[in-house]
């Protein structure tokens, strides 16, 4: 039998949770350590259809990329996340900024998505972990094996990322070097055009983003938070799935993403 206790260790033993961020709240968030697992469900967010499927599937666990506690939780009911999964019975685990600043995070993964080369570099390198002294931090920078237009890299983030549309600034040379944040990481740009980057690609961009992109000649791109990380679920998904063949990992089908509308002209 595995247990949520045993499933948290071995996701420990890959993003450390000591590592997360101070303002984080990653961990056991939900639920007992001695609650036996048989199915879990992987959601970037512990959404209300989110945990319903859960429910429905049967499962006693849902592992998160958002916390779904982050705020303090000034009352509970039913519509409150939380509340409602420990009303079903259902526990959660979340790994944010640890699964993000992990030796393999979400950011290495988008680089293997766009089928770079891993040149193993931090964007932005904010502390260390206490226990072993690793520099911990955000971003990646892939290398490509031949250079793109930003029209061609735009298209591949598109097409790679599984993306309804992307935004994007065109820089002035020709992409060799990208670098990349997974989820809200648009501000990092100058970091990324500081350390040789032809090109970046993160989510929630700024239109002051986008500016001080163009005035320094680097190709952004937007290609979403949501889509940027949900390519963590099926990480999770395969990663534990070897780990503990007696449980069914479930990538779900709910999680959330704003519906986008086009307008005819």
């Amino acid at each position: 039998m595995t247990t949520v206790k045993e499933i948290y260790d071995f996701i420990d033993s890959v993003a450390p949770y000591r590592t997360q961020d101070s303002w984080d709240n990653s961990g056991l968030l939900v639920g007992d350590g001695d609650e036996v697992v048989t199915k879990a469900l992987c959601a970037l967010d512990a959404s209300i259809p989110a945990i319903l499927e859960a429910e429905r599937l049967g499962c006693q666990l849902v592992l998160t990329h958002h916390p779904v506690i982050f705020d303090p939780l000034r009352s509970l009911d039913s519509k409150v996340p939380a509340a409602l999964l420990f009303k079903k019975g259902i526990a959660c685990i979340s790994s944010h900024t640890n699964l993000d600043s992990a030796e393999y995070g979400i950011s290495d993964m988008m680089v293997d998505r766009l089928g770079l080369r891993n040149l193993h570099k931090i964007i932005d390198i904010n502390r260390e972990d206490p226990v072993t002294g690793r520099k911990v931090g955000y971003g990646a920078i892939g290398e490509a094996d031949h250079e793109m237009t930003p029209e061609e890299l735009a298209k591949l983030c598109r097409e790679r990322f599984n993306c309804i549309a992307i935004k994007y600034v065109p820089g002035n040379r020709a992409i060799k070097t990208v670098g990349m944040i997974s989820g809200a990481g648009g501000s990092y740009v100058t970091n990324a055009h500081a350390l040789g980057c032809d090109a970046y690609v993160s989510g929630d961009v700024k239109q002051q983003d986008f500016i001080e992109a163009e005035r320094l000649g680097i190709t952004l791109i937007d290609a979403g938070h949501f889509e940027t990380e949900t390519i963590a679920m099926e990480y999770f998904k395969e990663k534990l799935g070897e780990r503990f063949p007696e449980v069914e990992f479930v990538v779900s089908k709910e999680s959330f993403l704003a519906k986008t509308v086009g307008c005819g002209g």
